[in-house]
């Protein structure tokens, strides 16, 4: 199945579209720099990004930001300095643009994303930037910081989940992360909560995560949403089949639905 929200087009990256140039090499400019606010960043990507895009766009458009900041790290195009500032803005944004949609949600019926790093892991813009991107697509999401993992807090987050995404990308934290898996695993009550892994630490260990009982490992914020998606849809057709006494397959034309 196909996932309507998140095009091709967008899968690629913003920085392949080029009615983005301009707004992208703008922005790298304005965040890097310590005298610019947060919310004139936040109104630029308001009033200056092309016009008449779906609201989960300026997302993708910051999670584009970072991947090219990262890459200009590795170029030696930029400094520590300004990847620390553009990081710690970037995060803000994330955080404060979640709340507000948070605060639009209504209705109980919109499915919850967990989003989890392990104990000790520093790098934890892009689980923010997930966060975010889920709360634009119409779900709700809660971001655990590290040390939440070892706190009751963790308990709560995962009995009101429906999925669950982990990142992980520094390799050094292997039993960090699967104390992690297993407590996750042990405080679930009730059906079992689907895991979603990514990050450079996941996709070089592939097997390890197998071995654990991971159920999908990603290699972008955007295939992640994606499957979450797809999953939580898949689950609510099921649901409804059960209902009705039917059967709902999953078959190259759509969903069928059988009379058992």
């Amino acid at each position: 199945m196909t996932a309507e929200k998140l095009s091709t087009r967008y899968d690629r990256g913003l920085e392949h579209d080029r009615l983005y140039d301009r707004a992208l090499a703008e922005f790298r400019f304005l965040i890097v720099n310590p005298r610019t606010r947060v919310a004139s960043l936040k109104a630029f990507l308001e009033h200056e990004l092309p016009p008449g895009r779906p609201h989960y766009v300026k997302v993708l458009f910051l999670e584009t930001v970072a991947r090219l900041l990262g890459k200009d790290w590795v170029a030696d195009e930029c400094d520590f300095i300004d990847v620390t500032i553009a990081t710690a803005r970037l995060q803000e944004m994330a955080i404060s643009l979640s709340v507000e949609l948070r605060g639009t949600v209504q209705g109980g019926d919109t499915p919850g994303a967990l989003v989890l790093t392990p104990f000790g892991e520093q790098h934890t813009l892009m689980p923010h930037l997930i966060g975010l991107l889920f709360d634009s697509l119409g779900w709700t999401s809660e971001v655990l910081e590290p040390a939440a993992t070892r706190t009751r807090a963790l308990e709560r987050a995962v009995e009101g989940a429906d999925v669950a995404c982990i990142g992980w990308s520094n390799a050094r934290l292997a039993t960090e992360f699967k104390t992690l898996v297993q407590d996750v695993r042990k405080l679930r009550k009730g059906p079992r909560l689907p895991l979603i892994v990514g990050g450079a630490a996941a996709l070089d260990s592939i097997d390890f995560l197998v071995s654990l009982g991971i159920d999908c490992i990603c290699d972008s914020v955007y295939s992640a949403v994606r499957i979450c998606d797809n999953y939580y849809e898949l689950e609510r057709i099921s649901q409804q089949a059960r209902a009705a006494g039917l059967t709902a397959v999953v078959s190259p034309s759509g969903i069928d639905w059988l009379t058992p």
